[in-house]
């Protein structure tokens, strides 16, 4: 692999500090088992109803489920969290949601069917998931970082009426999911809370914007979009955004 390479895999393979966010105890008491071929954390309430809210934590290309996981604690313990991890490989032993063919012009190629084929298993997961614990399936979110944040769009175009909100941080639009046969009816109805860094040197913080416009002129119902001054990363303000936007527009 060329240093080219090697930088940008570097770049996109970045794991978030999990550890400044402590998870809260788990409730072994209450766990039950998915039925899913994805790998999966969960973190628990103290107590779970028919009117638990449902956070899924989508990570990043190159990364694992515990990437995201501390996440956990700082939303709150109103909400059952689930952290996935990608079911496909990546060269340098992490995980992907889909393939990316890196090319020596300092592009990559996308491998759009394994999108689709991630986002039908995340969607199965979540229906498996509310199911086994019997918690509100009208009140589902996600937040995805990176490769994540692209792949919660593609879930809230695709299955609209399935997904209350999401929360897409440093991501992007892929052109394949803007040109589905949109169900607006519903997409609009999604809640969304853009993030992303004014100095993301892996995806450029202009791929927000556009998205923000496009949901716009899609005349989405809510939406927040706010840029940061950092890199590629989440920043513990972000963090604090994304809670009070989710206790606002959750149950």
């Amino acid at each position: 692999m060329n240093s080219r390479k090697f930088s940008i895999l570097n770049l996109l393979c970045i794991h978030l500090v999990s550890a400044l966010l402590l998870v809260s105890p788990f409730n072994s008491a209450l766990a039950q088992k998915v039925n899913t071929t994805l790998t999966y954390s969960v973190n628990l309430p103290g107590k779970i109803s028919n009117k638990t809210p449902v956070l899924i934590l989508l990570h990043g290309y190159g990364s694992n489920e515990s990437d995201l996981f501390g996440l956990s604690a700082a939303i709150g313990p109103k909400f059952i969290t689930f952290s996935l991890r990608a079911p496909n490989n990546t060269k340098d032993g992490g995980y992907c949601w889909y393939n990316l063919e890196f090319l020596s012009n300092g592009q990559f190629k996308y491998d759009y069917n394994k999108a689709k084929e991630s986002a039908k298993k995340i969607s199965s997961f979540i229906s498996n998931a509310c199911k086994v614990y019997q918690v509100d399936s009208t009140q589902v979110f996600l937040l995805g970082f990176s490769q994540g944040a692209i792949m919660s769009y593609e879930l809230a175009f695709s299955n609209p009426k399935k997904i209350k909100g999401i929360m897409p941080l440093s991501g992007r639009l892929m052109k394949e999911t803007k040109e589905l046969k949109i169900d607006w009816a519903n997409a609009s109805k999604v809640k969304f809370f853009i993030g992303h860094g004014t100095s993301d040197n892996v995806i450029n913080v202009e791929e927000s914007e556009k998205v923000n416009s496009f949901l716009k002129e899609n005349k989405v119902n809510d939406l927040t979009f706010k840029k940061y001054p950092i890199q590629h990363t989440i920043s513990t303000e972000e963090v604090t955004d994304i809670q009070r936007w989710l206790m606002g527009v959750s149950k």
